[in-house]
């Protein structure tokens, strides 16, 4: 495929999973020499990432903008970018911005429009949806797991071209022997526990209490779990349920809490187990395949994207359902036998290595505008 000109637009203000997507596309389509520019929202979490990987940002166009008049300043400003940087693809991830870009597919004929969904809910079965995401607004959709694909399946798009292209990268290294060592010494975990760890917000719908609960029933055995919290002031409330239950069952030598961590694989590298027992949302799991790059097995619930990515009693265990029974089922059968969680963590990483990466990301994201005519 020879060389094309894209424009990635990814309107939010804040640092999820769908701007770590879209920066990472980005990253990986100028890896393989592809020239690349982002509109953005200005001063924003994503415009310094962007920038900070070398990825050319546009500020200018507030795709969020109500005004009609703001609009039809909008259009002209992408129009000219399309003729000043001779773009033949533009690749939207929200639906803010969508009416404009379909108008410049119609006004550039040579113009190749694609939209990226990964929000966390099924778009509304409305006209509006039905002709945004139809063939006739665009040449293509790419959605971030199988449960996105069904959704936009639902709203009966005929005709239109659907692809799932998972979240692939992981900037996460695993530690020196040595290190690991170390840092058991620092949290005070015993040098024989297995380490069973879960990533994320302590809002209920991460499962923290289910885990916890769950880990009662193992008091007599050596794990040891640590709870990796972005920020630990997020949700005070639900903070506290979860130490007022350690306390209350004697599991404070048992857990770990721990904020925000600068060197991340310092911290995973002492995992055995992930968790994933999210009840809601994940239908782009970066944790899955942060867990998956150093070869860490993942106990997950069946929430969103995950029954793509956990293939059960394979690279991990997949349970049938959302409860703490599930959950100390999934921890006995993982850590039965020396070699399981030994062999479900090379099965893990493997998995990574062939479907996970940003390079497979990237090629088959390419693989699919190159039939969409991009």
């Amino acid at each position: 495929m020879s060389e094309k000109r894209f424009l990635l637009s990814i309107n939010v203000r804040w640092w999820n999973a769908e701007a770590a997507y879209a920066v990472n596309l980005a990253r990986g389509l100028l890896a393989k020499g592809d020239p690349v520019w982002m509109i953005v929202n200005h001063d924003s979490p994503v415009q310094k990432k962007a920038q900070k990987h070398g990825i050319p940002v546009v500020t200018d166009i507030k795709l969020d903008a109500m005004s009609p008049l703001a609009h039809f300043f909008n259009l002209r400003k992408i129009l000219r970018l399309i003729d000043t940087h001779d773009i033949q693809l533009i690749n939207s991830f929200k639906s803010n911005g969508s009416f404009l870009f379909s108008l410049a597919r119609r006004l550039r004929p040579h113009l190749t429009y694609i939209k990226t969904r990964g929000e966390a809910r099924a778009p509304g079965k409305h006209f509006a949806n039905r002709f945004l995401y139809g063939a006739g607004a665009c040449d293509g959709i790419i959605a971030v797991g199988s449960p996105v694909k069904l959704w936009l399946q639902d709203l009966g798009l005929i005709g239109q071209r659907l692809a799932v292209v998972h979240y692939g990268e992981s900037s996460v290294t695993r530690s020196s022997d040595q290190e690991r060592d170390s840092v058991r010494r620092e949290l005070n975990i015993p040098a024989a526990a297995k380490v069973l760890t879960l990533l994320g917000r302590t809002q209920r719908v991460k499962g923290h209490d289910l885990l916890l609960a769950a880990l009662a029933h193992f008091k007599k055995e050596p794990f040891h779990l640590v709870f990796l919290v972005k920020d630990l002031d997020e949700f005070p409330e639900e903070l506290q349920i979860l130490q007022r239950f350690m306390t209350e069952n004697k599991m404070q030598q048992q857990v770990t809490i721990l904020g925000f961590q600068k060197d991340l694989g310092r911290i995973l590298s002492l995992t055995d187990l992930g968790v994933i027992p999210s009840l809601d949302s994940e239908v782009n799991c970066r944790v899955a395949v942060e867990f998956f790059s150093l070869g860490i097995p993942v106990l997950a619930f069946p929430t969103g994207t995950l029954p793509d990515i956990v293939r059960h009693k394979e690279n991990g265990y997949l349970t049938a359902e959302k409860n703490e029974k599930a959950l100390v089922q999934g921890i006995q059968w993982m850590t039965t036998g020396a070699e399981r969680l030994q062999h479900t963590g090379a099965e893990a990483r493997n998995s990574y290595l062939d479907h996970y990466t940003l390079e497979k990301m990237t090629e088959e994201t390419l693989l699919f505008y190159e039939q969409c005519g991009g």
